[in-house]
């Protein structure tokens, strides 16, 4: 197997927004989302910020339509304004979380509302990288990201990793799901060449 060395660019090449979605922290979608850092540090020097979104405050959408109007900010202060600085200024959004009822934790959910604001101005051109781990089902997260993305010109990369043996109705550690740990580093190595 090629080493691959990090490159000696003293610059940053990309910067990252990594939101997790999972209320614990270093599991399955966590341990995605450093497989794909991994692969992405291994073409450059990126600036990548987290949000472990569980441990933010951040209030749910009212339908205020305030955002309507330039300039298309929410109205609500909390910690989402850090995330909408963080996202205009990312070239690439992780979206990292375990499925919960057939969709997106309910903290990674309401920051998905609140991209209301950034709807109007702001929300596209990016890359997103959507990194799933489930049980059973996965489709209705992915399939909302592939419906938004020609919209906003996204280009969109998605990866499911199924974290549960159906045969034995027991979950798996991450660990033994080696195939998609190594498609996420190779998704970070992808995206981080350009």
């Amino acid at each position: 197997m090629k080493k691959i060395y990090p490159p000696t660019t003293p610059y940053l090449t990309m910067n990252v927004v990594v939101l997790h979605g999972s209320p614990r922290k270093g599991m399955n979608s966590d341990t995605l989302a450093d497989m794909l850092l991994k692969g992405l540090n291994e073409t450059g020097l990126h600036q990548v910020t987290h949000f472990y979104v569980n441990d933010l405050n951040i209030s749910h959408c009212q339908g205020c339509l305030h955002c309507v109007k330039p300039p298309h900010s929410c109205r609500i202060d909390d910690d989402m304004q850090k995330i909408y600085r963080a996202y205009k200024a990312a070239d690439i959004i992780v979206w990292a979380s375990p499925m919960y009822w057939g969709y997106l934790t309910a903290q990674l959910k309401t920051v998905q509302d609140r991209m209301e604001a950034l709807a109007w101005a702001g929300f596209e051109d990016k890359t997103f990288a959507v990194l799933i781990t489930y049980r059973h089902h996965y489709q209705s997260a992915v399939t909302m990201f592939e419906r938004i993305a020609p919209h906003f010109h996204i280009k969109l990369h998605s990866l499911a990793c199924r974290t549960y043996d159906p045969e034995t109705r027991r979950d798996l550690p991450i660990l033994k799901c080696e195939k998609e740990l190594e498609q996420a580093h190779q998704l970070g190595i992808k995206l981080g060449s350009g």
